[in-house]
């Protein structure tokens, strides 16, 4: 081993403070083992195939100021340390990856100084200078770095002594990844006068990790995967579609730090965005050649994606994550008057171990297919992402969830809501199995007036234990899935003994757009102390699945009786709960699940079948499932009502997304003031017709791929899809409004066929 320690007086850090917005400027695969051999990583072989590669580019020019630091069998690390700036190069393809364009003169173009550390920079700060954010990086005056190198990559020991924050990065290549790895015990504000009254407080927010990697000022044959919704692309044109930047947090935003909007101040409502649920964007330089595919695989919760195109502030497209240590916050300082605040910052930054993981795509494994299932190959062999073994069916499942009862606020206070009995769950769904769905999959959602939110017990007003025991009994003779809706992350209408508060005390308050009311959203270290009260009642009535909703996006910072809760506790408390309810035979399925709760999903529920359809996206595609196909069952959201049905059987077709809807035994005006008020149409008499079609439509193009993985997804023009299946099956659909001839195969208008 050889060591190495180096000093300067300049550090590079450049850190962002973009927050989730969206922005307008004017101006085949390599054998690879991934290591971790860093504290709590354990070591994970994640490919282990054998293909043979090519040198397909011409050896790229590495500066002389870039030194090898170490090379295995698949990957060269080059280092510039000056910068902490880094190329890897692929021995697969030959292809060379820079942290920055190397080979371009940004002081003859015109770039301010200022541009062109940042830039340059391997690693950026932003700062909270008296409450003023500001950007810091390894290339500013007065930043020592003193490294170590190692076999397998080099440490890097960064002080910021001006502002007093450091931390060490430890650069490493395992396998046919790098991984760059921030130890929280490493990261150190040493101020001893820090928050004391006078003193210049200088504070950590963010820190960015090479943003400019991978970036380019275009590419014939390249784009950038997104992780919105369902997954977005955007292509490497010379010139952009549109000049625009584009960050959303992974996981959606910490509600800890935000003020709450009452609905009776919301103002004009917009369609919400579609959120970030993978923590992962990879970067195509050229179709089916190479490409990267970068994993924030540690401090994910505390993650922000950040997309800029070409022409905004520099010449090149952008595709990094920034990651968060602290948040400015309202401390209000009157009940009435939201005027009269100051801003807020906790004392000590988040704790978390900030581990990013980038991984060298090459041949086939060189498009957005290969990038979700290089991370799905992660998933399974680091987090234990299993297959379901349920049997096999002849036709594609239907999806049905029961409203059973809500609550509303009648004059007298909180009025039970009784909408589909035990009996009437019953009678429809032996309607639904008259009819030939054969394979159903069945949730009784519950509101108990009590809990002021969605759980299981036995309720009188819905018929009692024997009409319950009746219908479960029916769901287990009849082969239907049957799963129990539970949220404990929210309560509706008014806070309980579990609610957490904000950062500025207050209670953790949502506003929910979709049913116009606040969510109270509970601490979850009680998700399982929730869990052992039902335990018992659960398996007393033989209720062995459940369907979890409030989960997606309920990763926060939080006050907790003079402690911080953190997004990470918050994900190891959820973590804890399925575990619990796993080691006590009980299945757990959701509605759109964040990606580390993956492993421990049977169903997945209310599946985005849509990006956010920003005018910068150039097409739409199927990034979950992608990953997920073959492995889970996925469902759509409910499909009672939409504006173009004919583009969302589609769509759920491309997708391999099963149809769902939601059903009541009652009128649904009942449900008018309610936690369910958006559902506008749920009788199945006004139903049965729209669920025909849908299923049948659906079941002719999904029927032949059941429980087969989506091996391959290709936009062929216009408007026209081709989605490949292991099991040798292609669905070629169509979405213009003209008939496409496919080799000897016509695709009528708004179709598809079947090869």
């Amino acid at each position: 081993m050889v060591k190495k320690v180096m000093k300067y007086g300049v550090v590079l850090l450049i850190v962002s403070i973009i927050g989730v917005t969206y922005f307008q400027f004017n101006s085949q695969g390599v054998p690879y083992a991934i290591v971790v051999a860093e504290d709590n990583y354990e070591n994970v072989i994640v490919n282990d195939q054998t293909v043979t590669c090519d040198n397909q580019f011409v050896e790229a020019n590495i500066p002389e100021r870039f030194k090898k630091v170490t090379e295995n069998e698949q990957l060269e690390l080059y280092l510039e340390e000056e910068s902490v700036s880094i190329a890897v190069k692929d021995k697969c393809n030959g292809y060379t990856w820079f942290s920055y364009d190397v080979h371009r003169d940004m002081e003859a173009e015109g770039y301010s100084q200022e541009m062109i550390r940042y830039v340059r920079s391997g690693i950026s700060l932003m700062t909270y200078d008296k409450f003023t954010p500001g950007r810091r990086t390894v290339l500013d005056s007065n930043v020592e770095k003193s490294y170590q190198m190692t076999e397998d990559g080099f440490t890097v020991s960064v002080d910021f002594t001006d502002q007093k924050i450091k931390f060490d990065a430890v650069v490493t290549l395992q396998g046919g990844d790098l991984l760059f790895h921030v130890p929280e015990e490493s990261v150190e504000e040493y101020n001893l006068d820090l928050w004391k009254p006078g003193n210049n407080n200088v504070s950590m927010n963010e820190m960015i990790i090479y943003p400019f990697f991978g970036s380019a000022s275009h590419k014939e044959d390249g784009y950038i995967v997104i992780p919105d919704g369902s997954g977005a692309i955007v292509s490497l044109d010379e010139t952009p579609k549109y000049a625009t930047g584009y960050s959303a947090p992974v996981y959606e935003k910490d509600m800890g730090y935000e003020n709450t909007t009452s609905p009776s101040r919301r103002g004009i409502s917009a369609k919400p965005s579609e959120s970030v649920s993978l923590p992962i964007f990879g970067v195509i330089h050229e179709v089916d050649k190479t490409g990267v595919l970068v994993i924030s695989e540690s401090g994910s919760s505390y993650a922000t994606y950040n997309y800029r195109s070409k022409d905004t502030n520099t010449l090149y497209y952008q595709s990094y994550f920034t990651y968060n240590y602290r948040t400015a916050y309202s401390q209000f300082q009157s009940r009435v008057n939201e005027e009269q605040h100051v801003l807020g910052f906790q004392e000590k930054p988040n704790q978390f171990d900030l581990v990013q993981r980038y991984v060298f795509l090459n041949e086939n494994q060189a498009n957005y297919v290969g990038v979700a299932k290089k991370y799905r190959d992660l998933l399974e062999k680091k987090d234990g992402l299993s297959k379901n073994s349920d049997p096999t069916h002849n036709k594609i499942p239907l999806k049905i969830d029961f409203i059973n009862s809500e609550l509303t606020m009648g004059t007298l206070g909180k009025e039970d809501v009784p909408v589909t009995t035990y009996d009437q769950a019953h009678e429809l769904s032996k309607t639904l199995l008259d009819k030939g769905y054969e394979n159903l999959n069945v949730t009784f959602k519950t509101f108990l007036p009590n809990e002021l939110t969605y759980k299981f017990d036995v309720l009188g007003s819905l018929g009692g234990q024997e009409d319950l025991e009746e219908v479960i009994q029916f769901f287990s003779s009849n082969n239907i899935k049957f799963n129990y809706y539970m949220d404990y992350a929210r309560s509706y209408f008014e806070k309980t003994r579990y609610s957490a508060s904000k950062m500025n005390r207050q209670d953790l308050s949502v506003y929910n757009r979709q049913n116009n009311l606040l969510n109270y959203l509970n601490n979850p270290k009680f998700y399982s102390v929730l869990a052992e009260k039902d335990l018992e009642n659960l398996q007393k009535n033989k209720i062995d699945s459940l369907a979890f909703g409030g989960l997606s996006g309920s990763l926060f910072t939080h006050y907790d009786n003079g402690t911080i809760g953190s997004s990470t506790d918050g994900m190891e408390y959820t973590k804890n709960l399925m575990e619990y309810l796993h080691d006590n035979e009980i299945r757990t399925s959701m509605y759109s699940p964040d990606a580390y709760l993956y492993p421990y999903l049977d169903d997945y529920f209310d599946t985005s079948i849509h990006s956010s359809g920003l005018m910068f996206i150039d097409d739409t595609i199927p990034l979950v499932s992608l990953v997920l196909s073959g492995y889970k069952d996925m469902y759509s959201p409910y499909m009672n009502f939409s504006s173009n049905d004919t583009e969302a059987k589609l769509r759920l077709i491309e997708f391999g997304v099963y149809p769902s809807f939601v059903l009541t035994g009652e009128s649904t005006y009942k449900l008018k003031g309610t936690a369910s008020n958006d559902i506008y149409v749920s009788e199945y008499s006004f139903l049965e017709e729209r669920i025909d079609a849908y299923y049948n439509f659906v079941n002719e193009g999904l029927g032949k791929v059941i429980d087969s993985e989506m091996i391959n997804h290709t936009i062929v023009d216009q408007g026209i899809v081709i989605v490949e299946y292991r099991n040798g099956k292609k669905i070629v659909i169509n979405y213009n409004d003209s008939n496409y001839l496919y080799g000897d195969e016509e695709i009528k208008s708004k179709g598809f066929v079947i090869l």
